[in-house]
């Protein structure tokens, strides 16, 4: 078992699909320990998440560009993670077809991947 941290960025990351992310530690941003950049694969929309580095929830600042709203979508997917269970990666299942394809959760008829922007 991953653990649940792991867990819930499989969880994301199948749920967001064309989503990429990344941290960087230390930015030269005054009182900001890490930032957390989401982007989509095609660079038409982005998100940067500033923590101050306070243990506990400590503060955060949200930016958002683009069509989709990067930050909602992560926090929306991480609820959806959330309320079905906390699930990891062993069960989650990909079907493909000429087609395209799809990402489910336990079933294939139960899709992972929200259809367009959570």
């Amino acid at each position: 078992m991953a653990g649940p941290d792991l867990d819930a960025r499989f969880a994301i990351g199948a749920r967001l699909g064309d989503v990429w992310h990344a941290r960087q530690h230390d930015p030269d941003v005054e009182g900001v320990a890490v930032r957390l950049w989401l982007a989509t694969t095609d660079a038409s929309s982005w998100a940067a998440v500033d923590w101050d580095g306070t243990k506990g929830a400590g503060s955060f600042t949200v930016w958002q560009y683009g069509r989709r709203r990067l930050w909602d979508e992560t926090e929306a997917a991480y609820r959806w993670w959330i309320d079905t269970g906390r699930p990891g990666p062993e069960r989650f299942g990909l079907t493909v077809t000429k087609e395209g394809q799809a990402v489910w959760l336990d079933v294939p008829s139960d899709r992972a991947r929200a259809a367009g922007p959570v």
